[in-house]
Order: structure tokens, then C-alpha cells, then sequence
């Protein structure tokens, strides 16, 4: 048993060592933004099979990577409230400044930058497996009234500042 066990692990490394880099994507972001101003996220992402394992293992853990990046660049705690794979579910309370004034109110978003989770995972003795796309193909951030703005394949996702009538 413990020899069978040693010869499969000796086949994992080999196959670890052999593959070529994997890439972990973030497909879709949304970002729902509500009357208060707190945002419900959801970042849906792709892992290869060998980050499958990675994740499945606990050793890499993607919505911890999303949860430090968000917190960095909001300045907001963020809560992680799901977790499946390939999909994490966050909530920040916070998110969007809310000013009202007379019958408007204008939310305006935090920029936020993704480039460092590029960063954070080059720390991990699996990152030569790996490399991270952290731009969204899609960002939609919905105000609302239901408005919705989109930016796609960037990195970085600007302020965005959206006025409604009460």
C-alpha cells in the first residue's frame, strides 16, 4: 500500500514536471451595487486540471487570492459568501460611495486593480505551474436602478460614477 501510494505520487511529480503551465482566467466579474452603497460580486473563473488539484488539495485557494486583492484595492473588508469551482461569491460592504442630494443620488465605484494577484501567486512553490490571468474577459458592474456598465479584457476597472433619480 505504501509503495503504491509512493509510485503514484512519483507519477504526479513526473506529470507536474512534464506539463506545460496552466493558466488560471477570470472569464466574468459582476458587481451589483445596492441602494446602501454594498456590493454583491461574483467572479467566475477557469482552472486547468492541474490547478483543479491544486485547489481541491487546499493548497492554492482562488477566492482567498480574489478576497486580498478586492480588500487591497477597495479598502473595504470583503466577505467571501460561496464558493464552487470555478465560481466565488463575495459581498463588501461599503463598496460604493452613496451621495444623495435632493431627488439624486450619485454612487460612485472604487477603481480596482487586479495586477497584483499576478504577483501573489508567484509566491506559491506551484507557480511554475500556473500562470493567472487576472483580467476579467467581462467586468459588468450593475447600479441599482439597473444601469449596467461594461469593460472588458482589462486589468484595470476605472471609478465609475453613476447618478440616480429618486
Amino acid at each position: 500500500m505504501k509503495r503504491t501510494a509512493m509510485i503514484l505520487g512519483l507519477v504526479l511529480m513526473i506529470a507536474l514536471l512534464a506539463a506545460p503551465a496552466a493558466a488560471f482566467t477570470i472569464n466574468r466579474l459582476d458587481i451589483a451595487v445596492t441602494d446602501a452603497g454594498d456590493a454583491d460580486m461574483t467572479a467566475d473563473y477557469s482552472l486547468s486540471w492541474v490547478e483543479q488539484i491544486v485547489v481541491l488539495m487546499r493548497i492554492a485557494q482562488p477566492e482567498q487570492q480574489l478576497q486580498n486583492a478586492l480588500e487591497q484595492y477597495s479598502g473595504k473588508e470583503v466577505l467571501v459568501t460561496s464558493v464552487s469551482p470555478g465560481r466565488t461569491v463575495l459581498s463588501i460592504k461599503d463598496f460604493a460611495n452613496v451621495q444623495k442630494a435632493g431627488n439624486v443620488t450619485a454612487y460612485t465605484t472604487p477603481s480596482l486593480d487586479f495586477s497584483g494577484a499576478e504577483q501573489a501567486v508567484k509566491g506559491y512553490w506551484f507557480s511554475r505551474f500556473v500562470t493567472v490571468d487576472a483580467s476579467p474577459e467581462i467586468t459588468g458592474i450593475t447600479f441599482p436602478d439597473g444601469y449596467r456598465e461594461t469593460v472588458q479584457n482589462s486589468m484595470f476597472i476605472p471609478s465609475i460614477t453613476h447618478t440616480v433619480a429618486n
